[in-house]
């Protein structure tokens, strides 16, 4: 019963994937000729709109463009669920019909886990540019007396990912945009430190201060909390190292006995032996994604 209904998710899903791909296809065409029209018309078909998971699709499309995963939410939800219910069609079909049925959820939030992971690696990179960004427009700032052009001068020099909101700025002010508005887009940063100067230097603006002082002095502080930040994360990455390790450590002594112990084998391919081994992976998989989370929302505190 359990297998028959994951065959026939699955054979949903496929046709469901296919149909997905072929109305972006056309939906992109679409968006290509609406470019040349006035006033360009939203009116695209979602899959996941239908079952109501619009929400939910936004915020995995938020994850994406964090880590730097340039791909479209909806493919990738549909993607993942494909895939999720055959891999739990062929453990049930293996006998581990537990753990077959508790697959998606775990492959759910470890995926889940590593954009997020992903994503924090990605805001720390940018922040160790950006403060490198700062000093170089702020020697820009002595030469050149207009900050737009200044910052388009240090955007030049700016590398990935950086370059990539840094680029958002700089059209703003071909376009015309005044300081304000185009150091919103900087905004869009998930860093606490970059959206802080983007609001000191909007207020220097408006007070008249002096740009390249506040840039000198906001690339000092930026130097302190990012070089403790990065203690804080070289922390967490010992302590997530030695989790990694004792699951390795694990996995090669399964299959030194399974290899060195023919009973072993033959013990596990009973229907006890098989609800101990979906018990053990659960378990260990539900206290190592524990003690990661427990040990990211700690050093975020």
């Amino acid at each position: 019963m359990t297998v028959s209904f994951l065959f026939g998710a699955a054979v949903f899903m496929a046709v469901v994937l296919l149909y997905s791909i072929r109305e972006e296809k056309r939906l992109k065409l679409k968006r290509r000729l609406e470019r040349h029209l006035v006033s360009p018309q939203k009116n695209e078909f979602s899959i996941t709109d239908l079952f109501g998971l619009r929400k939910f699709i936004e915020k995995l499309d938020r994850k994406l463009k964090k880590s730097g995963i340039k791909a479209d939410a909806e493919e990738v939800f549909l993607w993942f669920l494909l895939l999720s219910v055959l891999s739990s069609i062929s453990l049930s079909l293996k006998g581990f019909t537990a753990l077959g049925a508790a697959l998606p959820f775990m492959l759910y939030y470890l995926i889940d886990y590593i954009l997020d992971y992903l994503g924090r690696r990605r805001v720390r990179k940018i922040e160790e540019q950006f403060k490198d960004f700062v000093k170089m427009l702020g020697a820009y700032l002595k030469m050149v007396p207009s900050f737009a052009g200044a910052f388009i001068k240090a955007a030049e020099e700016a590398e990935s990912p950086l370059k990539e909101h840094t680029d958002r700025v700089v059209r703003k002010f071909e376009l015309g945009e005044d300081i304000e508005t185009a150091l919103q887009e900087l905004k869009n940063v998930e860093s606490t430190y970059i959206k802080a100067w983007a609001d000191s230097i909007i207020f220097a603006v408006r007070m008249k201060s002096d740009l390249s002082r506040v840039c000198e002095r906001t690339a000092k502080k930026l130097y302190e909390r990012i070089k403790m930040s990065n203690k804080i994360a070289a922390m967490t990455v010992q302590a997530k190292s030695l989790m990694v390790s004792l699951a390795g450590v694990m996995a090669v002594m399964i299959a030194v006995t399974m290899m060195s112990s023919p009973d072993f084998v033959k013990a596990y391919s009973t229907p006890a032996g098989r609800i101990v081994i979906a018990y053990a992976a659960l378990s260990y998989f539900i206290s190592t994604f524990y003690v990661l989370k427990k040990i990211d929302k700690e050093m975020e505190l």
